[in-house]
């Protein structure tokens, strides 16, 4: 079983205009879009696309907080959240015509420590052995790190694998904990190890080996159209897997979430590591390539990739180009992104 916790969800607004966003003055949207939002529900939605099914833990709120979970019913996503006061926040995006991106995303809502004991309490339903956890995206305001250690431990002291997506303090909480699997980009990388950032393989692997050392089992850092790069403590080789032809995702968003649906999912198949890597990089890349906002990722975005994605054998798509450690494998995606 797969369970995605997402601390601070939200409902997602994403509003057209016709012409460049007009800063003091009137816009008009020709289109408007409300989904669920916050990164774990976008894994869980990620999961589902693929076939998969999971649990969406978390926190709802007031009249939003019964939108998003009749939304996810509708979506058939399962879910079990804790009703607490207030309002579920709302996150707006406003996409003009020239392709720009203006995002306006609210707080949250403050928990009592009540609140958060009945989530470690709702949790207790799904502490099996063998069991994935998704901690994914950001927290309320004026959450505790003892409280996010404390989900982790608990969640690892069950003899459950844990799968982190955060930045910050948050991640380096996470990484005394020994997840299981570790998603950053290359900026949340270089932050939580100390390095400079950058899409050069050769230094991507060297600054994830340094999270190995933190604590990670596993790291996959997506670089965007680079692809990804994978290293894992149990692995002799890192294993940088790119797409041929690159896939140009200007402004997509939610592909890092597909990244780690598409983990969470092929952990739960008990899929190999090389087939992990590239398994998550198409699912990243049918995101970008198909859907290059917040309303394609579980429409069209990755429907392409459910199908075809576990199909593309490595040994039929990999071109060797070993350096010390890893091994380069690009593949091409257009098998995989060209249905709807």
């Amino acid at each position: 079983m797969i369970i995605t916790i997402t601390l601070n969800a939200a409902l997602d607004r994403t509003q057209r205009i016709e012409h460049p966003l007009q800063v003091g003055k009137l816009n008009r949207a020709v289109s408007s879009h409300l989904e669920p939002g916050g990164k774990g529900i976008n894994v869980s939605r990620a999961i589902k696309a693929l076939g998969g099914s999971s649990i969406a833990l978390g926190f709802s709120a007031g009249t939003n907080g019964r939108i998003m979970k009749d939304m996810l019913t509708a979506a058939d996503i399962h879910h079990d959240f804790v009703d607490i006061a207030g309002q579920l926040r709302v996150n707006t995006q406003i996409i003009d015509a020239q392709g720009g991106h203006t995002e306006v995303n609210e707080p949250g809502n403050k928990l009592d420590d009540s609140d958060f004991l009945r989530l470690l309490d709702r949790m207790e339903n799904y502490l099996d052995e063998g069991n994935i956890f998704v901690l994914s995206g950001s927290t309320p305001p004026e959450f505790p790190l003892k409280n996010y250690r404390k989900l982790c431990k608990t969640i690892k002291k069950h003899g459950c694998k844990l799968i982190i997506d955060a930045q910050g303090e948050l991640l380096q909480e996470a990484l005394r904990c020994e997840p299981d699997f570790v998603k950053p980009n290359i900026f949340e990388l270089a932050e939580a190890v100390g390095d400079k950032p950058s899409a050069d393989p050769e230094v991507v692997v060297h600054s994830a080996r340094k999270m190995l050392d933190m604590g990670a089992k596993a790291v996959c850092v997506s670089m965007g159209q680079e692809g990804a790069l994978l290293t894992a403590k149990d692995e002799p080789e890192s294993l940088y897997v790119t797409t041929n032809p690159k896939i140009y995702d200007e402004g997509a968003v939610g592909t890092g979430d597909a990244m780690v649906g598409a983990i969470a999912n092929a952990m739960h198949a008990g899929m190999k590591f090389d087939e992990v890597a590239r398994y998550a990089v198409a699912m990243g890349r049918a995101c970008a390539r198909r859907g290059r906002h917040r309303d394609g990722l579980a429409q069209e975005g990755l429907r392409g990739v459910r199908d075809h994605a576990g199909l593309c054998p490595v040994s039929n798509t990999q071109t060797m180009e070993r350096t010390t450690k890893h091994v380069v494998l690009s593949f091409t995606l257009f098998a995989i992104t060209s249905r709807s």
